[in-house]
């Protein structure tokens, strides 16, 4: 009994590390050259809900809902 305890205490640290050491999905990172404005889309299908956006030494601003598919602009100012 206290072996198959180990042995299972074992495989799940494993598993636990081995899903830790998952790449991140990170947001990619901007073109070189400039200031620019980063604008988050969510979609629902093809149809655009919501945006929220920041940079160009502008206040951040969104609009409608944002939760859904989710794309990443970079715009240069």
């Amino acid at each position: 009994m206290t072996i198959k305890r180990g042995v299972l205490a074992a495989v799940l640290a494993a598993a636990a590390l081995t899903a830790g050491a998952a790449p991140a999905h990170a947001i990619p990172p901007p073109p070189p050259g400039g200031d620019l404005l980063v604008v988050f889309s969510y979609y629902s299908g093809d149809q655009v809900v919501g945006q929220r956006w920041f940079g160009c030494g502008q206040p951040a601003g969104q609009w409608g809902v944002l939760e859904g598919t989710q794309k990443v602009f970079f715009t240069p100012c």
